[in-house]
């Protein structure tokens, strides 16, 4: 191209240019020199916005999902549980237990360090496959109940929020013995510090008499005080209140206000699990798994895809307190080792129980009246013994539960040799002192 050309093209180009903008700046005068375009643009505030799908986890406490004395374990399960009709624990063929349910579902630990759907089959194991015991410083299953779909604002700047699921969970204890349920929480906080609150519901049950079973009125209830909340860009993480938090406690059993675990949950928990028999689960009572009972930490994530609590933490380490009691011992507290350094657990150890007092169930029944009598004490001996522990016994026989493995297998053994004796003597092998044969 010759010189000539190129600043042709050079001095022609403001000229297009012109005539491509000069419709809109016409346009934009037309009429007057003066009139203008105003166009509005609503900027929200950085720290207000919305949730439609927040996730609410939360594993209660330690001792919800630890070994029981009786019924294998206590666990969490989805979606309120149906009716059993009397105390007894759960059978899979009742349906009560569900991992997922509607908005809600129960997730535990597994051996690669992720969440895992809980199952009937796991639900008292954690994440190695072992069984979970009643030890000092057991730390559970570390299941957590997860609540997703919640819907409300939040307000960073001011530090207030208000978030409410839709979704429920059932609480059970010794193996479904006593249970009751949460539905619906919602969150509020101000200034800083917030509630849980939801609807209760659940069965009436007692101890002393299984056949007592009564259906509870939803109440209202407050499922945790959370002093310091920070409402972080993801989510919340908060600690409820629960050491030094004083209770008036219930008539069978009142709290113990000493040493570094004491506390309880809020009023109206307690007062709901006066009727439901597991009131002595939720604050302090004087026992060696006070530390379990201190409420867990409470995990809000506002999207399931930004999450403050991607995998489970690391595994709970063992308490001051049970270090202490357990050093240099050779036992804990559900485990009996035996020669040759094996050991039996409280599932094994109850197993045996039930196994001897079933080798009886033939030869009492021959035996009317007595048999049946022997029989019937037996089992409510077995039932009184593996029930030791918290509130749904006196304070008294709470203590003696440091005497239940040998208890368990005086008794195992007592109901061997009855067995033996009077096998014994039915076919001859044995004869009464003052007996003389014909």
């Amino acid at each position: 191209m010759s010189v000539r050309r190129r600043l042709a093209a050079v001095m022609a180009t403001p000229l297009l240019l012109g005539s491509l903008f000069a419709p809109v700046a016409a346009h934009a005068g037309h009429g007057s020199g003066e009139e203008q375009i105003d166009v509005q643009v609503v900027i929200p505030d950085a720290g207000t916005f919305e949730v439609t799908d927040a996730q609410f986890r939360w594993g209660v406490n330690t001792e919800m999902t630890s070994g029981s004395f009786f019924g294998g374990c206590n666990f969490l399960s989805a979606g309120i549980a149906g009716d059993a009709g009397t105390s007894r624990t759960w059978a899979e063929s009742d349906g009560f237990y569900k991992s997922k349910d509607g908005n809600s579902r129960i997730e535990a630990p597994d051996a690669g360090g992720e969440w895992a759907l809980d199952s009937w089959d796991t639900k008292c194991q954690d994440a190695s496959g072992r069984e979970v015991g009643t030890g000092y410083d057991e730390s559970g299953t570390g299941a957590q109940v997860v609540i997703e779909k919640g819907k409300g604002s939040v307000d960073t700047a001011k530090g207030t929020a208000r978030i409410s699921w839709k979704g429920s969970f059932t609480l059970a204890m010794y193996g479904g013995m006593t249970y009751w349920s949460l539905s619906d929480p919602v969150l509020s906080v101000s200034n800083g510090q917030g509630k849980l609150t939801a609807t209760a519901s659940g069965f009436g049950s007692d101890m002393n008499d299984t056949s007592k079973w009564t259906k509870l009125a939803d109440t209202s209830i407050t499922m945790a005080d959370l002093p310091q909340v920070v409402l972080d860009k993801k989510g919340i993480i908060t600690t409820p209140a629960y050491k030094s938090v004083a209770t008036n406690g219930t008539a069978d059993a009142a709290q113990s206000r000493t040493g570094d675990w004491w506390g309880s949950f809020p009023e109206s928990w307690i007062d709901f699990n006066a009727k439901t028999g597991q009131a002595g689960y939720w604050f302090s009572t004087g026992g060696k798994r006070d530390a379990a009972k201190v409420a867990s930490d409470v995990y809000i994530s506002y999207t399931p895809q930004n999450l403050v609590l991607e995998k489970p933490e690391a595994g709970t380490e063992s308490t001051p307190e049970a270090q202490d009691e357990t050093a240099g011992s050779t036992e804990d507290s559900n485990d009996t080792t035996l020669g040759g350094g094996s050991s039996l657990s409280d599932t094994t150890t109850t197993n045996i129980l039930q196994q001897a007092a079933a080798a009886l169930q033939a030869p009492l029944a021959e035996l009317p009246g007595l048999g049946t009598t022997v029989l019937q004490a037996s089992n409510h001996t077995a039932s009184a013994i593996n029930w030791l522990g918290k509130s749904l016994i006196p304070e008294a026989i709470e203590r003696a539960k440091d005497y239940r493995q040998p208890l368990l297998w005086s008794l195992a053994g007592l109901l061997a040799l009855s067995s033996a004796a009077w096998i014994g003597f039915r076919r001859g092998w044995l004869v009464w002192p003052f007996s003389s044969k014909k």
